[in-house]
Parts: structure tokens; sequence; C-alpha cells
């Protein structure tokens, strides 16, 4: 209860200035060079057509445009489905917000190829990228390799001033391109939803998302709406279409846009549809006092906990003007 209330007296009499080193211009330029069966209508990333256990090569043109010599980093990535929806490419993720399934195939293990590259004063170096593809029963494997250029940082110029903070921060410049192969079987969707929960510091309202196929799937989208325990809609809200990566989770988070946020049971409804598959949702999800007080400590000044009729903004004002009293008594004993 106290924690926000110090942290906004804080704020009132102390806000430091943060300088942040501007960052670089990119001198690296990633091409791709795409393989016989690549599918030629799709630019920008690999598309290709491809047979259990066979072997494709695809390749990256690295160009320095600068007049001394880069390194770059390269690593391979799977594909997880953002928590919002779409794709993302990285190695591994700690987030249980995405997650893949135990039965996923993680393309970066049967990937191979260069994990450091340094290219010439204004040359260009080709980077071979070689897959071998599983054999699984799938239609659509998918993974991703990325060209990272690191910067070296200079200090911000110039001496921090009174109340100022100065930083310096390391950029780096990322190439991602993604890698689908297309196998010749024709998978049947898996799309289905799990349980509706509650993730306490953000005050977000989510709902399991499954796509347990060997496939992207498509067009996934549904409209919602959060009832309290009585059955009166709180609030409501619309998923826009999106993708899921092959053989993946996600907790799809919804903001909560209600007033007053109190413990208690509540139902997530949600209707829509994944391609073809109807989405029909009716999950019921708890609130604790507990996970109210959590976010009320972190940011929400109006969150109300269950059996109080005082909201938070009113004891940060109750501390604030207690602070200023203080502030003048102090000024009068000086006087005195």
């Amino acid at each position: 209860m106290f924690k926000p209330i110090l942290a906004t007296l804080a704020f009132l009499f102390f806000v430091p200035t943060i300088t942040l080193a501007a960052e670089p211009t990119s001198s690296l330029e990633v091409e791709p060079i795409y393989p016989e069966n690549q599918v030629m209508e799709t630019k920008g990333y690999f598309d290709v057509d491809v047979l259990p256990d066979e072997q494709v090569t695809m390749h990256l043109r690295l160009r320095n445009n600068e007049e001394t010599p880069i390194d770059v980093r390269v690593e391979k990535a799977n594909a997880y489905t953002s928590p919002t929806g779409g794709i993302l490419y990285q190695l591994e993720t700690e987030s249980e917000g995405t997650t893949l399934l135990d039965d996923a195939v993680r393309l970066a293990d049967h990937m191979e190829t260069e994990e450091m590259v340094t290219i010439p004063a204004l040359e260009s170096v080709d980077l071979p990228v070689q897959v071998t593809v599983p054999d699984i029963d799938g239609q659509t494997l998918l993974g991703g390799i990325k060209i990272i250029q690191l910067t070296d940082t200079k200090e911000a110029e110039g001496e921090a001033g009174k109340d100022e903070a100065t930083f310096t921060i390391d950029t780096e410049t990322a190439h991602v391109f993604a890698i689908q192969l297309n196998l010749p079987t024709n998978a049947e969707p898996d799309f289905s939803t799990g349980k509706a929960g509650f993730t306490a510091p953000t005050a977000q309202v989510y709902l399991e998302v499954i796509n347990d196929a060997h496939l992207i799937q498509g067009n996934i989208e549904w409209t919602y709406s959060v009832l309290d325990h009585t059955g009166t809609a709180l609030f409501d809200g619309t998923v826009t279409t999106f993708n899921m990566a092959p053989k993946s989770k996600i907790r799809f988070p919804a903001a909560w846009n209600h007033e007053e946020l109190k413990d208690g049971s509540y139902t997530l409804v949600a209707n829509g549809q994944a391609g073809d598959q109807v989405i029909e949702v009716e999950e019921p999800f708890e609130i604790s006092t507990e996970e109210v007080e959590e976010y009320a400590e972190v940011i929400n000044p109006t969150a109300v906990v269950e059996g109080g009729d005082i909201p938070m903004w009113v004891w940060v004002s109750i501390a604030v003007a207690f602070g200023v009293i203080m502030f003048l008594l102090g000024q009068r004993r000086k006087k005195v």
C-alpha cells in the first residue's frame, strides 16, 4: 500500500534527465539468394518446397558498406507465436506467454551455418545455411536465421550535470529472415483453446490458444467479453486476424478495461474462428486479493482491493498533502 506513495513523493522532488547515446546507422546489407526450389512468388524470406530427409542450402549475401572490416554474429532461430499474434523468431524463450509443444520441430536443431563472419571493407560474403529436412508427417516447418552486426557505442559527450543521469546503450542491428519448408503432405488443422486466467503485474486477462498441427494456422480472430460473478459484462473487445506458428501455444492477453479491479470470480466469453473452425469459449477464472494488491503496488492508482472502499488515488492524494504540510512546517520552524 505504501510503496506507490513513496515512489510518488520521490518523483515530485527529483526528475532525472537521461541522455542516451545516438544509435549508429547500419553499415551492413543482407540479401537472400533463393535456391532453385524456392516458391518464386514469395520474396523477402525463404519459402522452399522440400522432401523429407532432403538437404537444402540457402545463401545470404552480406555486404559491408564500410571502409573497415566488420564482424557479424549468425544465430539460428525457431519459430514461435507472439503472445499478441503473429510469428517471431528466436532460439529459445523463457516466457510463459509463448511456448512450443513437446513434439514441435525446432528447426534450429536441423540447421548448419557459421557462427561468426568477418566481412572485408567494401566487399560481400556469401553465407550458406544448410537445412536437413526432418522426416515427419507434416505440412510446414518454420524457423529463421538472424544476422547481427554488433556496434561499438561511445560514451555520451560532455559531463552529466546536476540531477542528470548519463547512459550509453550497446546497440545491435539485426536482419532476420524466415525459413519456411513446405512438405508434400497436407496436414489437418488442429486448433484449440485452453483455460482463461489473469496476470497480475500487467492486469491482463488471457486465453490459452494452441496450434497442434505442423502447419501455419491462419485467419484466427474473435470477439470477447469479461463477465463478473453475476453475469454482467464489464468490458469487451476484438482480436484482429493473426497467424500461429506450427505446434505452438500462447496466452493471448487482453487489457483489463474496467474502472475497478476487484478479487472474485469472472468468466471470459469469446466467439470467432480459426480458419474454418468455430471458436466458442466460456472459461471461468479467478482474481485473488493478492493479485489485486500486486497490481495496485506496481502501476494502477484506481485499483480497489475487495473489502475496502477507498481507491488508491485517495491514499496517494493524502500522502502528497501530508508531505506538503510537513515541508511547510519544517520551513516555519527554520524561520522561528
